[in-house]
């Protein structure tokens, strides 16, 4: 019988971040009988956080030689060189906007580039030049009928390439917004010269340690001459010196042509944090103490996106430690 409870502390320090441990408490867990698949994902986690990628795609190298069915993974390891790729992305609007920027590796050696992403983001992905054709899924989760020879997942690019923080890719913006999209965003927000910070307060309900309540942002508006303007969608700004741009946005393109009108955006971790990075907009992201692995580990950057800084949560019980330092900083930019 595996021991259970031993992979329950590695998990348990994962969480807690205390990730040397949990390296050696998944490797404890596989020893003991725990499965090696769920101690390689276990593992996995820790390598990323700590930027170690080569560490972690060894570990996916593991999981795929076991033969156990990896829900996340479609590439089967066969050439894409003059080949149709289907690349499917079935995760979070974040991820796809994280990862496309991958598409132009993918199209210099194969023959056409399909994604197949969520209704959201056709329209903001079509105008990406590197890709032949944006579709999204049928009600029944059908391709309709859509013919490609290599399929991937776009979570599993990074992978795909092999890669370590040195080689990720990193040509900014890599998105593209329409002209007359960025006109009509510009009328929306009226511009007056005022300095223009984006919020993103909420996240998505799958992950409630990334959202912030109405009371932490508040301190903020007590930085003065700036406009703060809302990209939450779905939740009218709880306060009336926030313009409210996302009632307005159809889709993620008017989200992301407002955005491009913006001198900073101020947002949790969600698909905000991704859209404003992929456009080279300074992005100032709020992170749970146990944030996702992509914003590694004790570092105030990230590797994904140049024009991001992070404020991170010290425990669990509250976001006032980072809110108030991004005030400081936000006063200090003020003052220069």
């Amino acid at each position: 019988m595996p021991d259970e409870n031993a992979f329950g502390v590695a998990q348990n320090l994962l969480r807690e971040r205390k990730v040397w441990a949990a390296l050696g408490a998944f490797d404890f867990a596989e020893k003991l009988g725990y499965p090696q698949h769920e101690c390689c994902a276990g593992r996995w986690q820790c390598w990323m956080l700590l930027g170690e990628f080569e560490r972690a795609w060894q570990e996916s190298d593991l999981i795929s030689a076991s033969g156990v069915n990896d829900p996340h993974r479609y590439w089967d390891g066969s050439s894409w060189v003059n080949k149709r790729i289907m690349l499917r992305c079935l995760h979070g609007l974040g991820d796809t906007i994280n990862f496309i920027r991958y598409a132009p590796l993918l199209k210099a050696t194969c023959r056409e580039l399909i994604v197949q992403a969520h209704p959201e983001l056709v329209t903001l992905l079509e105008k990406i030049p590197f890709l032949d054709q944006v579709v999204t899924w049928s009600p029944g989760g059908e391709d309709d009928g859509v013919p490609w020879d290599v399929q991937m997942e776009v979570n599993e690019l990074p992978r795909v390439f092999r890669t370590v923080l040195e080689t990720i890719p990193a040509t900014f913006p890599y998105l593209f917004i329409p002209e007359e999209r960025l006109i009509w965003a510009s009328r929306l927000l009226q511009l007056d010269g005022r300095p223009l910070i984006g919020l993103c307060w909420r996240a998505g309900p799958w992950d409630a340690s990334r959202s912030l309540e109405v009371a932490d942002i508040a301190p903020l508006l007590s930085v003065s001459e700036i406009t703060f303007v809302s990209l939450q969608k779905a939740i009218e700004p709880p306060f009336r010196q926030i313009v409210d741009a996302a009632v307005h946005a159809a889709d993620v393109l008017d989200t992301a042509a407002v955005i491009a009108h913006l001198d900073m955006v101020i947002t949790v971790d969600t698909m905000v944090a991704h859209l404003a990075g992929a456009l080279g907009k300074p992005v100032w992201l709020l992170l749970p103490k146990a944030a996702d692995w992509r914003w590694m580990m004790d570092t105030a950057k990230s590797p994904w996106y140049p024009t991001a800084r992070l404020f991170r949560q010290d425990n669990e019980q509250g976001w006032s430690k980072p809110i108030n330092e991004l005030i400081a900083e936000l006063l200090t930019l003020q003052r220069l």
